[in-house]
């Protein structure tokens, strides 16, 4: 399948701290505390290697990309810069902002982008997704890191 569109993508995401008292039973308000009691619960679950959260424990509060629209012609390619966005704000919403980009991601079908996108970016959009109930058929269905999964063709064509 040759992609009409490359789609490059980032998230930036803050510790989930809301889900700590489900997780942990920790119930005291404070985000602080609860950030240091997730830490605490990474520390525990990895034998004392790693306190970053795992990826359901964060929360989007931006996404960034670029659009650029692919050409094919006597066997190039060339790059068209279509958008270039940056999305998140001080009192964000983050399902607003999940469900733009899904609508936006959903109806180009694209080349996938991403640095450390199948490890962290593209598990913890699906993960937010999830929380709040947004369909993303194309991501979900795209298939996994060993069969189909739509960043593998870019990411074959380095080797």
């Amino acid at each position: 399948m040759q992609h009409q569109s490359l789609f490059v993508f980032d998230i930036e995401t803050i510790p989930d701290t809301d889900a700590v008292p489900n997780l942990t039973r920790f119930n005291n308000p404070d985000v602080e505390a609860r950030r240091a009691e997730l830490e605490q619960y990474h520390i525990k679950i990895t034998d004392g290697r790693n306190s970053f959260p795992h990826q359901p424990f964060h929360k989007i509060v931006a996404i960034s990309f670029l659009d650029s629209k692919i050409e094919h012609a006597d066997g190039k390619k060339i790059y068209y810069l279509k958008n270039l966005r940056m999305g998140g704000e001080v009192n964000f919403n983050e399902k607003q902002l999940l469900s733009g980009f899904f609508k936006y991601f959903d109806r180009l079908r694209p080349r996938l982008v991403s640095y450390n996108g199948r490890c962290f970016d593209l598990p913890v959009l699906k993960y937010r997704a999830m929380v709040h109930g947004i369909n993303s058929p194309w991501l979900h269905q795209a298939g996994n890191k060993w069969n189909s999964f739509p960043i593998t063709e870019h990411l074959q064509g380095l080797n």
